[in-house]
């Protein structure tokens, strides 16, 4: 099966854990949108499924994945933990996009948040009794940077807030490093893609014709076929603009 690619910048949110008299401890975490369109991307919409099942009074759920080679179904599985009483009874549906993001994590969708530096942002904060408070409550923050070692761990994060003010850096003298790399810039080739980028009207058999003229399977695209594939389609897209057709799939003919 397929490998699932780091998280951007841009799919990891930040929450306020705990607020003290001279800032906030912060944690880094993904929404269960983000394993969706993951799965949508690296596996096709219609070859994942999730199921939900309460055991000893827990909830569980299962991430099932279409096996390209037996089309047998892999499920992995795990916990939820309900989210704090909000007066409207949202607890149980905390539990399930809890669960259904752990399960994302059984497969390796964002496993890398948990390698994670202590997070302290030094905002300010405002005694309320015998707690602290954020002086701006409604002050959102963001990731603005990632880069991760080779082995996929975090190497590099920055954390910005209301107006693009920088509250956290780690390492805090880190500008790109060599060992480090940035947050991924590949992405599988989608079925969406060859849709609205290309002009295809029938991507499974497009796809079948690409797996045919690159001697490799649709499951085993990996960067490099990719980026060739991504050329060949652009160089066809070009031909067929210029020749005005519009009738894909594209012939397979170079």
């Amino acid at each position: 099966m397929r490998k699932f690619r780091l998280l951007t910048a841009d799919e990891i949110e930040v929450k306020i854990k705990q607020v003290r008299e001279k800032g906030a401890v912060a944690l880094i975490y993904k929404t269960s949108r983000v394993d969706m369109d993951i799965l949508d991307e690296t596996v096709g919409a219609e070859n994942w499924q999730s199921e939900f099942k309460e055991i000893k009074g827990n909830l569980y759920c299962g991430i099932g994945i279409k096996d390209w080679g037996t089309q047998d179904w892999v499920w992995k599985w795990d916990c939820g933990i309900e989210s704090r009483a909000d007066g409207e009874g949202n607890e149980k549906k905390g539990e399930a996009s809890d669960a259904f993001k752990r399960a994302g994590v059984q497969w390796g969708i964002g496993r890398e948040l948990y390698t994670s530096p202590f997070i302290f942002l030094p905002v300010p904060t405002k005694q309320d009794g015998k707690i602290y408070k954020l002086s701006n409550p409604f002050e959102k923050f963001e990731v603005s940077h990632i880069a991760y070692d080779k082995a996929g761990r975090i190497a590099e994060i920055a954390i910005t807030g209301e107006n693009g003010k920088e509250w956290y850096r780690y390492p805090k003298s880190a500008k790109s490093s060599n060992t480090a790399r940035e947050e991924p810039k590949f992405k599988p080739i989608t079925e969406k893609e060859l849709t609205e980028v290309y002009g295809v009207k029938d991507p499974k058999a497009t796809i079948g014709a690409l797996e045919d003229k690159f001697g490799v399977a649709f499951k085993d695209w990996g960067e490099k076929e990719t980026i060739q594939i991504r050329a060949w389609l652009d160089k066809k897209k070009k031909e067929r603009e210029q020749a005005e057709e519009v009738e894909p799939p594209f012939s397979m003919e170079d």
